[in-house]
């Protein structure tokens, strides 16, 4: 076979061929030691496997050749005496890492959720406090059982639970969970109820318990929103609280005040 190849970048794009040739840009990052030319490859849509028969093809050489080759070069370069070229290779590749930065973020970004995740109390560790270690808000509302409260009280938890099905279609990056109280705290009170612990880096960080802490009983989507903002959960475009006369004087417990005494069984 020669250095030839046919790959697909996309379903909805057609194929294109790729072969050793490379183009300025890669031969730059090539050049610089940014990037190996298996990599370049690789970025072209070829295979590992096929990357390394295309630089044995182009090269001739065995991969130890090759990267006794990359060493020597490195060294002439480190050796080589600094002038106004160097100062341009700094910032090609400054400029290279800071654009890989930004992609990686964006990349990171793109993760959405969307909707609700109903789950049990063997899911906790990795739905909540796993999920929420790199850095993404985990939003976990305990529901009630069934039928367990007052007529009133369950009307409060059925609307926090609607409410934060809203916000989970508005805040996509945001993890929002339910799970039964006492299947994630045994002999949780149901006085305590409604209850949302907020958990980022494996932590609990905050915690709205009773209804007083999500804005009152006039509880609206853009109230506990606002109210999510002020911890940090999610970004608003709110400028102040959407119901000022409703405005609660109950204050947002933090994670620093809790202990894991005071719930049992929750990590």
């Amino acid at each position: 076979m020669d250095g030839r190849g046919v790959t697909n970048y996309s379903l909805d794009k057609p194929s294109y061929g790729f072969s050793t040739a490379t183009s300025e840009f890669d031969d730059a990052l090539i050049s610089r030691g940014v990037v190996t030319f298996e990599q370049a490859m690789i970025a072209k849509g070829a295979s590992p496997e096929e990357a390394r028969r295309l630089a044995n093809f182009k090269f001739n050489t065995t991969e130890e050749e090759r990267c006794d080759q990359v060493g020597k070069q490195h060294d002439n370069d480190q050796n080589q005496e600094a002038t106004s070229d160097d100062d341009n290779d700094e910032e090609f590749i400054r400029n290279y890492r800071q654009q890989r930065i930004k992609e990686l973020k964006k990349d990171r970004n793109t993760k959405t959720f969307g909707d609700v995740l109903h789950i049990s109390r063997p899911d906790w560790n990795r739905e909540v406090n796993d999920a929420s270690r790199t850095g993404t808000w985990v939003v976990v509302n305990l529901t009630r059982q069934r039928s367990s409260l007052s007529a009133g009280h369950d009307e409060i938890c059925d609307l926090v639970e609607e409410t934060i099905r809203e916000l989970a279609m508005k805040f996509e990056q945001v993890k929002f969970v339910f799970i039964p109280s006492t299947s994630a705290i045994e002999n949780w009170p149901d006085k305590n109820l409604p209850t949302l612990f907020c958990y980022r880096y494996g932590k609990l960080q905050h915690q709205l318990i009773g209804i007083d802490a999500f804005g009152g009983s006039g509880l609206s989507c853009s109230r506990l929103e606002w109210r999510l903002a002020r911890l940090g959960v999610v970004e608003t475009d709110l400028e102040e609280d959407p119901s000022p006369e409703h405005r609660s004087h109950a204050s947002f417990r933090y994670g620093e005040d809790y202990t894991d005494d005071d719930y049992d069984g929750v990590d």
